[in-house]
């Protein structure tokens, strides 16, 4: 293995949720009369839903934020799925690794909802949410926590994720970083994150962390 443990974010990089995101946000934007301003709110994915409601929402922040965590429960098991190859990829590593890992910006009982619903309770048992961690991604608290969990050190470590925040994240933790451009962040925009691999498929990850 490429390392003997592996950190995964979540949404973007395991479940396939930005659909489910904008669809909240775009409703939670129409019902309070908030410029949709072409999207410029999926760009804040991976920060806290606090941060990202108060940037948007001003003063209104915490109505937006109830809104939005309230239509979120109603359509999220309809929304949510995994990205095609992200089973069969846990199958190849899962046997190879000491300990895998989920860190996530997300609150705790709706990343526990979306690991349940899609079948990844059977591969991570140790899960690092938002209400875990003073400081979030892109500090490198979580990712620390995450290593404290699995009783690792950074240079035994890899975290794969799709945005900024997981790469600085894991920079700042001293951990290695994989870029996968399949979530938020274009290739372009993962390389200027400087990430030390990034991946376009599954396979290619599978490769990556196995050789």
């Amino acid at each position: 293995m490429l390392r003997d443990y592996v950190l995964f974010d979540l949404d973007g990089t395991l479940l396939d949720s930005l659909p489910l995101i904008e669809a909240t946000f775009h409703h939670v934007f129409n019902q309070m009369h908030i410029p949709w301003d072409d999207g410029a709110v999926m760009k804040t994915v991976g920060l806290p839903l606090r941060d990202a409601c108060k940037q948007f929402g001003g003063e209104r922040w915490q109505e937006l934020f109830d809104s939005y965590v309230n239509h979120q429960l109603l359509i999220h098991d309809r929304y949510i799925k995994l990205y095609p190859g992200a089973l069969k990829t846990l199958d190849a590593i899962t046997p190879l690794a000491k300990g895998l890992g989920v860190v996530t910006s997300k609150r705790r009982p709706m990343a526990e909802r979306g690991i349940a619903v899609t079948g990844l309770g059977r591969y991570f048992k140790h899960l690092v949410t938002l209400e875990d961690v003073k400081k979030p991604k892109p500090h490198a608290e979580p990712v620390l926590r995450g290593l404290d969990i699995l009783g690792a050190k950074p240079e035994q470590a890899v975290f794969v994720g799709d945005s900024y925040y997981d790469i600085e994240s894991g920079h700042n933790a001293g951990v290695l970083t994989v870029g996968v451009s399949w979530g938020m962040a274009t290739r372009k925009e993962l390389q200027a994150c400087a990430p030390d691999y990034i991946v376009d498929t599954w396979s290619e990850l599978v490769a990556l962390l196995t050789r």
